[in-house]
């Protein structure tokens, strides 16, 4: 008898647990079919993006300012992402925003003159960005503006177009250190904070 007592009890206790199992995969079936029928989040940039994933537009957004401590001329671009990845400053593969500067025939002087960090900017979606380009490795020359994936390529190789700015070169007629367009005319300045 106490046999099968015991014979009983293991029955009730695995069909207990073939019933918990049966349910909760079903759970899981379910949220896994909710899940596919989500649009997909964007991910992060992957370890080399490619041409088809990438498609980015940029705009000066007003004119160049120097800075009120007058070291950096202050650029403000809106980066349009058209591309099929998520555009962002994180992860193992980081996409900045970054400045080479270049010579009146358009020949790259410093490569990597500055880089500043984007926001998230998803597919189908803008940003407006300010880099800070130094006065001290600019002058003389102009930048040109462009996304790059760090440790991998500045978004040209895949298609975009920089924006060039510039050249900047040290006012004749003004006081020392204020930094003139290419039409000589002083570039504002920013208040101080």
């Amino acid at each position: 008898m106490l046999s099968m007592r015991n014979a009983l009890g293991t029955l009730a206790l695995a069909s207990t647990l073939a019933l918990g199992a049966c349910s909760s995969s079903q759970e899981g079936s379910d949220q896994q079919s909710k899940a596919s029928t989500a649009s997909p989040m964007p991910s992060a940039p992957a370890a080399t993006l490619t041409a088809d994933q990438v498609n980015v537009k940029l705009t000066l957004q007003g004119e160049p300012v120097l800075t009120a401590d007058g070291q950096n001329i202050a650029v403000t671009v809106d980066l349009v992402n058209s591309g099929k990845t998520l555009l962002t400053s994180s992860g193992s593969n980081p996409v900045n925003l970054g400045a080479h500067s270049v010579d009146a025939n358009g020949k790259i002087i410093n490569n990597d003159l500055v880089h500043a960090a984007l926001p998230d900017i998803a597919p189908g979606t803008s940003a407006a960005v300010t880099i800070l380009l130094p006065v001290s490795g600019i002058v003389n020359e102009s930048a040109q503006i462009l996304p790059v994936q760090e440790g991998v390529a500045w978004f040209d190789t895949w298609g975009t177009k920089p924006l060039t700015v510039g050249p900047f070169n040290s006012c004749k007629n003004t006081a020392e250190g204020a930094v003139c367009n290419a039409d000589g005319k002083p570039l504002a300045t920013t208040p101080a904070h």
